[in-house]
């Protein structure tokens, strides 16, 4: 059985309702992919503050996590089988510092698949093409 990583992710979303997608750097595995940002859940953490925590490390900037845009998605890559969960979130500012990701950018949702998306998060991009976001509360 392959290593199972506990992995968390944002969905997040400006006053216009576009997603921001960020491109993973070149050195790092999957790069040159695009995701939602976040990371790994440390033990003893909840998603959301495991959401709140990778988006400050990233960043450097505070956010309100929402709602699951999901069920948690599972893909089997060679290094392992990743298990990720996204939200929906807002950030008290778009200013952002870029600490782990080569190119971020704001798409519509109709833009979403036109990104190379690491193959969890495509699923995800999936979902949030088909969501009415002027409902969603944050």
């Amino acid at each position: 059985m392959s290593k199972q990583i506990q992995v968390v992710g944002a969905a997040i979303l400006n006053d216009q309702n576009q997603i921001l997608a960020t491109q993973r750097a070149d050195a790092r595995v999957l790069g040159q992919q695009w995701e939602f940002p976040g990371g790994k859940i440390k033990a003893g953490e909840t998603p959301e503050q495991a959401l709140t925590r990778e988006l400050e490390e990233e960043f450097s900037v505070q956010a309100q996590v929402g709602p699951a845009v999901g069920p948690t998605f599972k893909h089997e890559y060679d290094f392992g089988t990743v298990n990720l969960t996204v939200y929906y979130v807002r950030l008290a500012s778009e200013d952002l510092r870029l600490m782990a990701h080569g190119k971020v950018v704001w798409c519509e949702q109709a833009q979403l698949g036109k990104l190379d998306w690491a193959a969890t998060d495509r699923q995800i991009a999936e979902l949030i093409e088909q969501e009415d976001l002027t409902q969603l509360s944050i």
